[in-house]
């Protein structure tokens, strides 16, 4: 059943078993259409939201579409790291959650935005463990990688890992910083290279 306009409706993930059990835990929810998939503890800034511009790759391509972005080659055995087809029209062909260090196939991480087919759904039901435990996003569309073509949008914005204390300080100062009726009261330290509030 579609909810009206301007409802929202929510799905509690009853035990901490991983981004896929999250996502599969909306799956009545959602039902049999594309959905989109925005982890809020990546903050993520540009002239154009993220999200708007994976829908207009969606809109060309159809299929799933997933953001990444570089990170430090020596920092991508944090991420879920992608591999990329060669040529203009790229496409995700390889995919490995938390590779260990050295061995990523690139430096380009997914950075917490999806556009995904329904049958993602079924892989999850049946998914097992894989990194750290939990039921990883990651480690179910390699799987829909088999059947369907999973596009890049190669995000050029800044973003924030709100899921660390320095990322989390570092967002709020961002974006208050971005506000002129309080940027005025935030200092930019000479000593420390970062921000002290007056």
């Amino acid at each position: 059943m579609t909810p009206k306009a301007g409802s929202i409706s929510f799905v509690r993930q009853q035990e901490a078993r991983g981004l896929g059990h999250a996502v599969w835990a909306a799956r009545h929810v959602i039902g049999d259409e594309p959905f989109a998939v925005l982890l809020p503890d990546m903050l993520m800034v540009d002239q154009q939201p993220c999200i708007a511009s994976m829908v207009s790759v969606y809109d060309k391509s159809g299929g799933n579409v997933i953001a990444v972005e570089q990170c430090k080659p020596e920092e991508a055995h944090k991420f879920g790291i992608v591999s990329l087809s060669d040529g203009a029209d790229r496409r995700i062909t390889g995919m490995v959650e938390k590779p260990p260090q050295g061995t990523a196939p690139s430096n380009l991480y997914i950075s917490g935005r999806y556009i995904l087919q329904p049958e993602i759904f079924d892989l999850l039901e049946n998914q097992t463990p894989g990194a750290g435990g939990e039921i990883q996003l990651t480690d179910a569309l390699i799987k829909l990688m088999e059947t369907q073509e999973i596009r890049p949008y190669e995000f050029s914005g800044r973003t924030f890992d709100c899921g660390s204390p320095a990322g989390f300080v570092n967002a709020n100062l961002h974006m208050a910083m971005m506000r002129p009726d309080i940027a005025g009261d935030i200092e930019v330290s000479e000593y420390t290279g970062g921000y002290s509030t007056l």
